[in-house]
């Protein structure tokens, strides 16, 4: 698995230079149920398209979120949530329709995120779909990656073409952007898991201080001493003005 998380973690790279607001896990855990940061959805761990024990790592700032999976097997999976309105990776024009949004958010990845791997020699669009009969409405794609692992010094990487699927689809002012990684090209299969993964997610979610454990820490820091009644900050969501 450390082959996979090294190159997944430099692939992420230049996306998670733009979300540094999380310090830590800033969604919660409980059970089989990931909570993801400011409520954009919660995601059962426990359906077939992970296989064994799910880890994961999570970054998020006011503008959006990302979160890794690795599952047991070594599996990559990702999940971004992107606010359509202000953040920088979309810029998206005055009334411009959903599937517009989505090709500009699919774009500004292979622009900002996969040219700008250190590991990454090209990169080439090899599949791309919009799926209007899905529920929800999604554009689907699959990315050929060429990896140079010379590239990148004191990294256990392996050289060699990649395929990173994108299934992306909107809800409210969030772009979502699922992802998977394949060693060889199945368009259909990758299709498949990215899907399932949709069906796994609840959108919304809910913020972190409407959980039972945020309820309890509030109780708890009542009781104490100099203790407080005010709410806690609802942590990768905007400031109140």
């Amino acid at each position: 698995m450390k082959i996979t998380k090294t190159a997944a973690l430099l692939f992420m790279a230049s996306t998670l230079s733009l979300l540094a607001g999380c310090q830590g896990l800033q969604g919660e855990r409980e059970g089989d149920y990931y909570f993801s940061p400011a409520g954009a959805y919660i995601l059962d761990l426990s359906i077939n398209t992970f296989r064994g024990e799910v880890v994961l790592d999570e970054r998020c700032d006011r503008n959006g979120g990302s979160t890794t999976f690795w599952d047991g097997s070594g599996r990559l999976f990702r999940a971004d949530y992107l606010n359509v309105q202000t953040h920088p990776m979309i810029e998206a024009p005055r009334f411009a329709s959903d599937l517009t949004l989505l090709n500009l958010t699919l774009n500004s990845y292979l622009r900002e995120v996969v040219a700008k791997a250190p590991m990454i020699t090209s990169a080439e669009a090899s599949y791309r779909e919009f799926l209007e009969d899905s529920d929800p409405k999604a554009l689907f794609a699959i990315i050929g990656i060429n990896v140079d692992a010379a590239q990148v010094k004191d990294m256990e990487a392996e050289s060699g073409t990649y395929y990173y699927g994108f299934l992306l689809f909107k809800r409210g002012d969030l772009i979502y952007v699922l992802q998977h990684r394949q060693p060889v090209l199945m368009p259909e299969k990758m299709k498949a898991v990215l899907l399932n993964l949709a069906e796994g997610m609840e959108i919304p979610g809910r913020v972190r201080d409407d959980t039972d454990l945020e309820k309890l820490r509030r109780i708890l820091k009542k009781m104490a001493p100099g203790g407080t009644d005010g709410d806690p900050v609802r942590l990768c969501e905007p400031e109140t003005p």
